[in-house]
C-alpha cells in the first residue's frame, strides 16, 4: 500500500496502524513486524520502527526488547491495580483541588472545558479521542490539589489508565453512558463540595474499574470473574482474594 506524503510519513504510517488497530484488524498481543509493515507501506524499516515507538508513547502498541512490537493488552490484575490505586487517590487529589481552588472558579471553569471537550470527543466515535478527553477531564479534577507528591503519583497513574481506557473504547464503545457516568463529577464541582464530589470521584473509579476488568477479561478467558456487585454498592474496592486473582509471578505489575 503506497502512502501519500502530505503529512509526515512516519506520522502517516503511525496513523495507519493505529487505525487498523482501533478497527480490530491487529487483535490484542498481536506482533506487528516491522519488516511486513515496511512492506505493506512500501517504506522502510526505520519509519516503521519510529512509527511503532510513537504508537507505544500512546498506549496502543507494546516494544519488547529483542522480541519486537505487540498490539497492547492487560491484565485482569494490572486492570485492578490500576483503578484501585486510583480510587484510593484521586478522590482526595479532587477534594484538596476543590478546597483550594473552588471558591476562585477556576476549577470550575477547567472542568467545564474538560467535559464540553469529553462530549465533543465522544461526538466524534474515535475511541483514541474519548480515551484522551477521559484522562484530561480526570485530569482536570486533581491538577490544582496543590499536593505535588500526590500529583505525582496520580499523573503516572494517568499513562496506565489511558491503556486501560482506550481497551473499553476499542472493544465496548457506549458514548451515552461515558458522558452519563462523568457528569455527576462536574455537578459535584459545580456545587462546591468536597464531600460530594471525593465520594462521587470514588464510586465512579471503582465502577468504571470494574467494567474495564469485565472487558479485559472477556479477552482473557483464563483470569477469574469480576468482583461481586455488592463491594461496589458498599463504597470500598474488593480485594485481589475477593477477585480471585492470583499473586504476580513478579513484584512489579504487569503493564
Amino acid at each position: 500500500m503506497a502512502l501519500r506524503r502530505p503529512e509526515t510519513l512516519t506520522g502517516a504510517v503511525a496513523r495507519h496502524i493505529s487505525d487498523a488497530i482501533v478497527r480490530g484488524e491487529y487483535a490484542p498481543g498481536a506482533n506487528l513486524p516491522e519488516v511486513t509493515l515496511a512492506q505493506e507501506f512500501e517504506t522502510s524499516r526505520g519509519t516503521v520502527r519510529e512509527a511503532l515507538r510513537m504508537l507505544a508513547a500512546s498506549g496502543l502498541v507494546d516494544i519488547i526488547p529483542r522480541r519486537g512490537a505487540f498490539v497492547s493488552q492487560l491484565s485482569v490484575r494490572a486492570a485492578w491495580e490500576i483503578t484501585s490505586l486510583r480510587a484510593l487517590l484521586e478522590p482526595y487529589g479532587a477534594r484538596l483541588a476543590l478546597e483550594a481552588m473552588g471558591k476562585h472558579g477556576g476549577l470550575i471553569r477547567e472542568v467545564d472545558q474538560a467535559f464540553g471537550a469529553l462530549e465533543v470527543a465522544v461526538d466524534t466515535g474515535d475511541p483514541v479521542a474519548v480515551a484522551d478527553a477521559d484522562i484530561g477531564f480526570h485530569h482536570a479534577l486533581f491538577v490544582q490539589c496543590g499536593h505535588q507528591m500526590l500529583l505525582t503519583q496520580l499523573e503516572s497513574l494517568q499513562v496506565l489508565s489511558r491503556r486501560l481506557v482506550l481497551v473499553g473504547e476499542i472493544y465496548a464503545p457506549d458514548g451515552p453512558a461515558v458522558i452519563r457516568q462523568h457528569r455527576p463529577l462536574a455537578a459535584a464541582v459545580r456545587a462546591g463540595k468536597p464531600d460530594a464530589l471525593e465520594a462521587a470521584v470514588r464510586s465512579h473509579v471503582i465502577e468504571a474499574g470494574e467494567w474495564l476488568m469485565q472487558q479485559v477479561a472477556t479477552r482473557q478467558p483464563a483470569t477469574p470473574r469480576r468482583s461481586r456487585p455488592e463491594s461496589r454498592r458498599q463504597g470500598s474496592w474488593p480485594s485481589a482474594v475477593t477477585l480471585g486473582i492470583a499473586p504476580p509471578v513478579s513484584a512489579s505489575p504487569e503493564p
